[in-house]
Order: C-alpha cells, then sequence, then structure tokens
C-alpha cells in the first residue's frame, strides 16, 4: 500500500508567510527616537533635577539657622550671599559670617558707640578743660535753702494774711517752713551774722548780711528757734550750708516751723521764694 505524500507548501506560500511575520513583527515594535535627541533629554532632567535639589537643601538650611542656641556658631561663605552681576564681592572666598554668643555680648557696646560720651560735671574748679578732656562746672554763689529736702512743707506764702494769733491782718514778710521741732537750720549763703536776739513775737531769731561775688548784698533770717539751739553769735563768719539753730515754735508760732525771709540790699522783705528760683537755690546735697 502506498502512503500520500504530504501537501507541502509551495515556495511562493513561504515567501508569502515571512512577509506577514516581517509585518506582524514591525507592528509590535514601539517607536524610537534617535539618540542624540534622548541624550539631550537626559541632561536637561538631570539639570532640573539638581537644581530642585538645591533649592530644597536652602529651604531646609535656611529655617533651621533661626533655631541655633546663642552657644552655637556657623560659619556661611559670604559670596553665597553673593553681589550684583558684573561686580566684586565685598568679600574674599576665604571670609566667612560668624553667628555666635559673641554677638549677643556686643549689642550693648555698639549702641553705646552710637551714643556721645556723658558729660563729665565737677561742681568745684575754675571752668577750665581738664587734661582728660572732662569739662569743668564752675558753681559760683550756690544759694542752699535753710532746710534739707523732705524735711519741711511751706504753709503760709510772702502775703497779706489774718494772724493766727492776733486775728488782724498783717503783712507776712516771710514764708513758714514746717518742720519737726530740731530739724537742722542751715545759713543760706556765706556771710556775717549780724543779729542774734530773741523778743515774744519772733522768738529766738538769727539774721546774716551777705556779699555776693558781684558785690550785692542781701539779708537771711530765721524766726522761731529756742536760744539754746542757736549755734552762732554776732560778728562770726558763716560758710553756705553751715548750720546755725533748730527749727522750733518760740513766739507767735501754733506749731514747729521756721519762718523764713530775704532782705535786699536796702533790707526790705521780699519774697523768698521767689528770690530763691530766681537764684536757682539748691538743698544741702543736692548741688551737682
Amino acid at each position: 500500500m502506498t502512503t500520500p505524500a504530504p501537501n507541502l507548501p509551495t515556495r511562493r506560500q513561504r515567501a508569502h508567510e515571512r512577509a506577514q511575520r516581517a509585518q506582524v513583527d514591525a507592528a509590535q515594535v514601539l517607536p524610537t527616537e534617535p539618540l542624540g535627541r534622548k541624550r539631550g533629554r537626559a541632561g536637561r532632567l538631570l539639570v532640573r533635577s539638581s537644581v530642585l535639589l538645591a533649592l530644597g537643601a536652602m529651604t531646609i538650611a535656611v529655617p533651621l539657622s533661626g533655631f541655633l542656641r546663642p552657644d552655637v556658631s556657623i560659619s556661611i561663605p559670604s559670596r553665597q550671599f553673593g553681589a550684583a552681576i558684573g561686580s566684586e564681592s565685598w568679600a574674599s572666598d576665604s571670609a566667612a559670617v560668624s553667628l555666635s554668643s559673641g554677638l549677643n555680648a556686643q549689642v550693648d557696646a555698639a549702641s553705646r558707640s552710637r551714643v556721645r560720651s556723658p558729660l563729665m560735671v565737677q561742681c568745684v574748679g575754675d571752668g577750665g578743660g581738664a587734661a582728660d578732656g572732662t569739662r569743668t562746672l564752675t558753681k559760683a554763689d550756690t544759694i542752699y535753702w535753710p532746710l534739707q529736702e523732705g524735711t519741711y512743707q511751706i504753709t503760709s506764702p510772702f502775703s497779706m494774711r489774718i494772724s493766727p494769733v492776733s486775728g488782724t491782718m498783717l503783712m507776712h514778710e516771710g514764708v513758714d517752713m514746717a518742720a519737726p521741732l530740731g530739724t537742722p537750720i542751715h545759713a543760706v549763703f556765706a556771710g556775717q551774722v549780724t543779729e542774734v536776739s530773741e523778743n515774744s513775737r519772733s522768738g529766738a531769731l538769727v539774721t546774716i548780711r551777705h556779699t555776693a561775688s558781684d558785690g550785692s548784698v542781701f539779708y537771711s533770717a530765721y524766726l522761731h528757734q529756742y536760744m539754746k539751739d542757736i549755734k552762732v553769735k554776732v560778728g562770726q563768719q558763716v560758710s553756705a550750708g553751715e548750720q546755725i539753730g533748730a527749727v522750733g515754735s518760740n513766739g507767735w508760732s501754733t506749731g514747729p516751723h521756721l519762718h523764713f525771709e530775704i532782705h535786699n540790699s536796702s533790707d526790705q522783705p521780699v519774697d523768698p521764694e521767689v528770690w530763691m528760683a530766681d537764684h536757682k537755690a539748691v538743698h544741702i546735697g543736692k548741688e551737682c
């Protein structure tokens, strides 16, 4: 029995099948780009990635610098802050800006450097300049209040008033300075004691004649003292601010106080408060 021969494709059929397989393979392959274009795009992606990384580092690093403690120091190259394009940087590449606790210590010094040094004032001297550059303030004819600051209160001014003792209208020729008994009384200026006496109206009193540096003369009087407390005598020279007696309540007095008077060169009473203000009187210990 003879076996029939298999039906084999002809040469034309095999060529047609190869062509179809080639078309199928070509359709399955993805389109590609030229090698040069792929390299260009990869380069741009690398540059963009580098820039984003740098910006991210700055975004993290700069805020962190605000959390530095005073005892922590960092150095940042000055050129990183940059200069205008085409100009030179104000610092060299090796220069650095330091943030440290030393900056805190310099704040006060920097502030003081913008303020003029205080004027050195001395209350004595001839007014000339010293070798170290300080200036001297001459205190000529310093007038003192007779009672120390804080020890008295003015209760009756220089004016017409009804006397609290006699009940009649009289000129009050001084000021009443209420103060505790025994409060020290001081001479308002250097001078010579011209009167130490006592009467029923004024109590024990002291009067001093003063001559200012310009030759002008004035008088000061201190009333209602007790004779036992007076520390000077007629003809005695006293210095400005020297204690001459103490506050009393002797004579026409309703309580402890100093009746203080100022008389001009004609020995006429003037308003002590106005006169003392005009002559820039100061309290003992408050000369400067």
